[in-house]
């Protein structure tokens, strides 16, 4: 490695990608009698670099030079891709080159484009953060997304999933042909990625949440249906409190079960809805220290207080008690 290529802080990686590569790539600003690197060949070692700007300039060209070749087809799309170092550069290449000499496509990106049914400029810059895409072999690429598209997987989410065509295309399959078989129609990318805890766990709260709403109801009917108030009241609660979008329905059941059992009315509840995106066990012990004052009327705003008011609210009523007893 020639000392000037130490001096200007260029690292034996990447000496090595740019001037020891399979491309013709014309070299600026050099040593006049080492103007080209040529297939199969090594760029004399003692190269002379003259300054650093001419370092610069020839790392640019190479990256251009290579970029050129990837049969972008506008620069728009091929803008995301100028970020990349050039041993990636150098793998996209090569892939692209023998997709396009195999006949399957010109670059991965439009094949994939065509088949999420998305504008290149939409991916150009998830596949540039997705390299990986380029060092599969084209009939891994093809059928691991010919089984997502099959099974129903949504375009747009493959599209933010990327990471999921890492999976053989069996892999997919039969994890999300396990998913169908429990029932589940709509299938996503993270399915196929997840742990088997997280998936069971994914697959209980589903089959929870259907035994609940049952075939065609949606969670706010059945949040309408418990509170006996129309949907329009419910859709007015959910404009007010978005965290409600981010309830399952399970936790609503199972809260609203507890709140009637501890005789709070569908009054109570419609004039502080909020009280459903809370703790259930924060809740159950805020009553249960109130109530060990002796307080029996206890209104669902007390129940939803910062733990600092409660605290204080707690402490006066403490006070207020202490001095009551002592009367007494």
């Amino acid at each position: 490695m020639p000392i000037s290529a130490i001096y200007f802080n260029i690292t034996r990686c990447n000496y090595l990608q740019l001037f020891k590569t399979s491309l013709c790539l014309a070299i600026p600003n050099v040593h006049p009698t080492r103007t080209i690197i040529c297939s199969t060949y090594i760029l004399q070692k003692k190269l002379l670099i003259n300054n650093i700007g001419s370092t610069l300039d020839s790392v640019s060209t190479a990256k251009k030079n290579l970029i050129s070749e990837l049969n972008f087809e506008s620069e728009s799309h091929a803008a995301p891709f100028c970020k990349l170092p050039i041993k990636s550069l150098l793998q996209i290449y090569k892939t692209t080159k023998q997709d396009q000499e195999s006949g399957h496509c010109n670059n991965r990106l439009y094949y994939i484009a065509s088949h999420l049914k998305c504008p290149p400029g939409m991916l150009s810059d998830r596949l540039a953060k997705r390299c990986f895409i380029y060092s599969l072999s084209f009939d891994w690429l093809e059928k691991s997304l010919k089984v997502l598209l099959d099974k129903g997987v949504p375009p747009d989410r493959i599209l933010r999933d990327l990471w999921v065509l890492k999976y053989h295309h069996q892999t997919i399959d039969d994890r999300l042909k396990r998913i169908q078989d429990m029932g589940i129609d709509t299938l996503y990318p993270w399915m196929v990625r997840c742990s088997e805890d997280i998936l069971n766990r994914y697959i209980e709260i589903y089959q929870e949440t259907k035994s609940i709403l049952g075939n065609g109801q949606s969670t706010k009917g059945y949040i309408a249906n418990r509170l006996n108030t129309s949907i329009d009241t419910i859709d007015e609660i959910y404009a007010k409190v978005p965290s409600f979008t981010r309830i399952r329905v399970s936790k609503v059941k199972k809260f609203l079960d507890f709140l009637f059992e501890e005789g709070f009315t569908i009054e109570d509840i419609l004039c502080k809805p909020r009280v459903l995106c809370a703790s259930q066990k924060t809740v159950k012990e805020r009553l249960e220290k109130l109530r060990g004052l002796g307080l029996k009327d206890i209104n669902l705003n007390v129940l939803c207080r910062s733990r600092k008011d409660f605290r204080k609210y707690y402490e006066s009523l403490q006070t207020v008690t202490k001095e009551e007893n002592k009367q007494t």
